[in-house]
């Protein structure tokens, strides 16, 4: 309720009116028009009408009055007016009934011994001080007096010490913020259905990382459609959908259309939604940039206002929140720091307790990393490595997946970063070209499938191929197979089953055709148990 919205001030006709009125209405003495005047403030109606802050000082503006000694009831009444008019600009007891209790009090006083228009005159004074003031420092641009500013601390022999949680043991803390930066198109978004299906299981991280407890996702994407993206990567990622939850918009301020979700006014919104489920772990927030309402995400102090209130929720109800960003070029030759890179404002990095970037492998372009850039709250993660791999999940609905590599990998964030920046610099720098492939390739698989480590082997004799390095790992490689439309396919199954690689138009088949279907992805690569990619490196 805007109060500042109140009637004007009083005139003296009608100051002198209302009084004439409550006189006629006055019974007893001093004293029991005082006690009269107690419990009528006492009284549920003024709690239910305004609160129970204005309540509680309408009573003891009465209740101060009426029990100081006479010759001092003038005194105390005027400081009731003060305390009275500072209420009505704090919005917590309506003018008009400011002018209502204070003229009940003066009239159950007798003006205290004073000329009624003088009392009236007085009234009239504190309920135009409230009007006139409106520009002073401590107030806002509609005129009400902000209320009393004051620092808020503890003991610390009051608090008691609290154990960190982890979400994902060692990267994900919980009741924090977690920032994921890199480029677009490297898998970010693939990687937040990861997240999600394996909060929603309460399922295992990869690498031997832990598990974590199930419980329910809150999911806002922007730049993805729902039906033919979003929910197709969390059916790829094998999400329980029953426990994620997609934010579509959020209503205008009056409750009716939509607009988008915005950090600066309806955090309390998502709190809600929150606390309504009751066992959230995860928010994804894909990309911030999205619902910075308004903000660039380029200014310090407008960046940290916006993202406090994300903190302070995520801190209470000790959620998770995972906000995806982009990573910006570095200048200076591509060797500036990662945490420099994160796009917007470093107050983005200052306010999240850890932060990770996806990277692509500088030698292998389908092969991400996935890398620490800062924690706060514990060791130095180990890095990650993973391919996008393609999923049916209904009736012609294909979708990417995350598959995860079954080692840690040792590359350095800032080195991997500029590696991948510079790598055009350094294509075609060793092997042989794309068409010189291609003419290798053509020789050595026309007569039939070829066992890949026989094809590696015989480019290596060759000079096509380095000798520390796999076909996977050369671009000339990669692109002649897309070129040829060459296959790879797995002979077999178990211990025992191989990759070969064959041209588009070969009639041969594998010994075990049923052993496993065509593979479309790269076709050097080892398959490690349970789906993860691994092998040699």
């Amino acid at each position: 309720m805007n109060f500042h919205h109140s009637r004007a001030p009083l005139t003296a006709d009608e100051l002198k009116r209302r009084a004439e009125a409550l006189s006629a209405n006055a019974r007893g003495s001093d004293q029991a028009q005082s006690r009269a005047g107690d419990e009528a403030a006492d009284t549920p109606s003024d709690e239910r009408r305004y609160g129970p802050t204005a309540a509680k000082i309408l009573r003891e503006v009465k209740r101060s009055v009426a029990l100081a000694s006479q010759d001092a009831k003038l005194a105390v009444f005027t400081e009731a007016a003060a305390t009275l008019a500072d209420a009505v600009a704090s919005q917590w007891v309506p003018k008009n009934v400011m002018v209502d209790r204070l003229s009940e009090i003066a009239v159950a006083h007798g003006y205290f011994g004073r000329d009624r228009c003088e009392i009236e005159a007085m009234i009239g004074k504190y309920a135009e001080r409230v009007a006139d003031e409106k520009q002073k420092p401590d107030q806002t641009s509609s005129g009400l007096k902000l209320a009393k500013r004051r620092l808020i601390a503890h003991r610390a022999s009051d608090l008691e010490p609290e154990k960190l949680v982890w979400v994902w043991p060692g990267r994900i803390p919980e009741g924090k913020l977690v920032l994921l930066g890199g480029p677009p198109g490297l898998g970010k978004s693939q990687l937040t259905a990861f997240m999600s299906a394996t909060v929603s299981n309460g399922g295992h991280w990869p690498c031997g990382e832990g598990s974590t407890l199930p419980g329910d996702v809150i999911f806002m994407s922007a730049e993805d459609g729902v039906q033919d993206t979003i929910i197709p990567r969390l059916m790829a990622a094998g999400a329980d959908r029953d426990r994620v939850h997609i934010v579509l918009a959020a209503t205008k301020p009056d409750g009716t259309g939509r607009k988008t979700f915005s950090l600066k006014t309806d955090v309390d919104l998502l709190e809600e939604m929150a606390r309504k489920i009751g066992t959230v772990r995860l928010i994804i927030v894909d990309p911030i940039s999205a619902y910075m309402g308004g903000s660039d995400g380029n200014g310090n102090v407008e960046t940290r206002e916006v993202l406090e209130p994300l903190a302070d929720m995520a801190n209470r109800l000790r959620i998770a929140v995972v906000a995806v960003t982009h990573l910006n070029k570095g200048g200076g030759g591509g060797n500036q720091s990662a945490l420099n890179r994160f796009a917007g404002s470093i107050a983005f990095v200052a306010a999240a307790r850890a932060a990770f970037a996806v990277i692509e492998d500088p030698e292998d372009d389908e092969r991400r990393f996935l890398l620490q850039a800062k924690n706060n709250l514990g060791k130095k993660c180990k890095g990650l490595a993973f391919r996008l791999e393609q999923r049916l999940v209904g009736d012609d609905v294909m979708s990417s997946n995350v598959m995860f590599e079954g080692d840690h990998v040792s590359e350095s964030i800032d080195e991997a970063l500029s590696a991948s920046e510079n790598r055009g610099t350094k294509k075609g720098q060793s092997g042989g070209g794309k068409e010189d492939v291609m003419q290798f390739l053509r020789d050595i698989l026309s007569a039939g499938p070829v066992d890949v480590l026989e094809v590696e082997r015989q480019a290596r004799a060759a000079a096509l191929l380095e000798d520390d390095k796999r076909l996977s790992k050369s671009k000339a490689f990669r692109d002649a197979r897309t070129e040829l439309g060459i296959k790879s396919t797995r002979d077999g199954f178990g211990p025992g089953s191989r990759y070969v690689l064959e041209l588009p138009d070969a009639s041969w088949a594998p010994e075990n055709p049923m052993g496993a279907p065509s593979q479309t992805r790269a076709p050097m690569d080892d398959l490690g148990a349970h789906g993860q990619v691994g092998g040699r490196q």
